[in-house]
């Protein structure tokens, strides 16, 4: 007689109970597509300011960087509302709430005729993006015991990537492929983004449908922002250790925003220099994107060995240096497009995956056990400074000096932490009680 099947495991999870298989599968699609559809306005930006506000190529870098900074704002305010309301209301309620803004964003996207108009239906894509990120780590912090975390977490980041590389390669390719069919430019970007909306509608039915209905039975711990400041600020002034976890959050966290931002453009850009047409810029401008996510898509792997076996600081520089080689490459990117350039962001990929990995560890390990919910606040209010400042600072690099510029910055500030990390393990090192791991 075959023996009965554990109602509180799902394949190698171990989860809480209450929580069916039909959940979990769609805790996993939420995190291939959450990412992935956050991604696409990365993709559809550049093209959308071109096509329908005709702003010059000279002035895109600053205009993206407004955006961004009315993008982290907006979440700001965001992040800390939707968790309150998901604890009175319920997850899915908000997952799939989240889902209809972005999908709103969407469809008014490509509908602005001036910079403000963008930057207001910015604001509303950032509630549904706000959302749908801060309900993601919620439910599969819900749905499976904490013995078994590291493993959803880790299969969650390689959901997010395969949902990036996969969406922005689809979704970068509509605009070509509408104009192929007799659209003119400004028509078949909103083509694009309307599947993109479609898409967002589906998934906020998935999330009505298939997650666990009623209200969670525990609460997540919401520190005020008061209370993140303070004790920030406290276990700073005692652990030099969390002051290194604090920068390499501001910048880690920075490196995503350059990315994601930056190098469609800077394709973008190359090919409409190059003489191609809009649709067409747009879809080999994604390319220098989708090689480095394709290169961090499992690195992470190789980077979780690496911090398993060594000195948390070890790692860390480790991760924060190799991130400042591939950020730094991109001095000798003259064409993005170029074969020559692929493997420049090959390693771009892998920095950026590995300074934000190795800033994670160090945090988890060194956040105390009294006030830990505020410290990792604090440390995550540093990394959307981060994006605020690198984001918005990026842009006008962008446009003022060259394309590389961005990512040269964020590499001189990841070779900053790098080496901030090994004086602090030398230093600790000498002294007559050396500090664990």
């Amino acid at each position: 007689m075959a023996a009965p099947k554990n109602p509180e495991r799902f394949g190698i999870l171990a989860i809480e109970p209450g929580v069916r298989a039909g959940h979990m599968w769609t805790a996993l699609y939420a995190a291939f597509v959450n990412i992935g559809l956050a991604t696409t306005v990365a993709v559809m930006t550049p093209y959308v300011l071109s096509a329908n506000l005709g702003v010059p190529l000279d002035r895109q870098g600053s205009v993206l960087g407004i955006l961004n900074l009315v993008n982290e704002v907006a979440l700001l305010f965001v992040f800390g509302l939707a968790g309150a309301l998901a604890d009175r209301v319920g997850r899915r309620a908000v997952y799939a709430i989240g889902f209809l803004a972005t999908a709103a964003g969407y469809l008014l996207f490509p509908l602005a005729t001036n910079i403000w108009d963008l930057s207001l239906y910015k604001v509303v894509y950032a509630i549904g993006i706000g959302a749908t990120t801060g309900m993601l780590s919620t439910i599969l912090a819900d749905y499976v015991k904490a013995r078994d975390r590291g493993k959803i977490v880790a299969m969650s980041g390689i959901l997010n990537g395969l949902g990036v590389v996969m969406l922005a390669l689809a979704i970068g390719k509509l605009p070509s492929v509408f104009v192929g069919q007799g659209m003119d430019e400004k028509t078949a970007g909103q083509a694009a983004l309307a599947i993109a909306a479609a898409l967002c509608l589906i998934s906020a039915a998935a999330m009505w449908l298939g997650l666990k209905p009623g209200v969670a039975t525990r609460s997540v711990e919401r520190v005020k922002l008061s209370t993140q400041l303070g004790v920030g600020v406290s276990a700073a002034k005692t652990n030099p250790r969390i002051v290194l976890a604090y920068a390499s959050a501001f910048v880690a966290r920075g490196d995503l925003a350059i990315v994601g931002a930056y190098a469609i453009a800077w394709g973008k850009k190359a090919a409409l220099e190059d003489g191609a047409s809009l649709a067409d810029a747009l879809d080999q401008g994604r390319i220098p994107f989708v090689v480095a996510q394709s290169a961090a898509l499992l690195w992470p792997v190789v980077v979780a060995l690496m911090i398993d076996k060594a000195h948390r600081l070890t790692a860390l520089a480790a991760c924060m240096l190799l991130g400042g080689v591939g950020y730094l490459a991109t001095m000798f990117i003259d064409d993005p497009l170029s074969k020559a350039a692929m493997p420049l962001f090959v390693l771009l990929g892998v920095g950026q995956i590995s300074a934000f990995i190795g800033s994670q560890a160090l945090i988890g390990k060194e956040a105390p056990e009294e006030g830990r919910g505020a410290v990792i606040g604090f440390f995550n209010l540093c990394g959307a400074f981060g994006i605020l400042v690198l984001g918005t600072l990026g842009g006008v690099l962008f446009d003022v000096i060259s394309p590389a510029s961005p990512f040269v910055l964020v590499g001189i500030l990841n070779a900053v932490v790098g080496l901030g990390c090994i004086y602090l393990r030398l230093k600790e090192a000498k002294s007559p009680v050396a500090q664990e791991a």
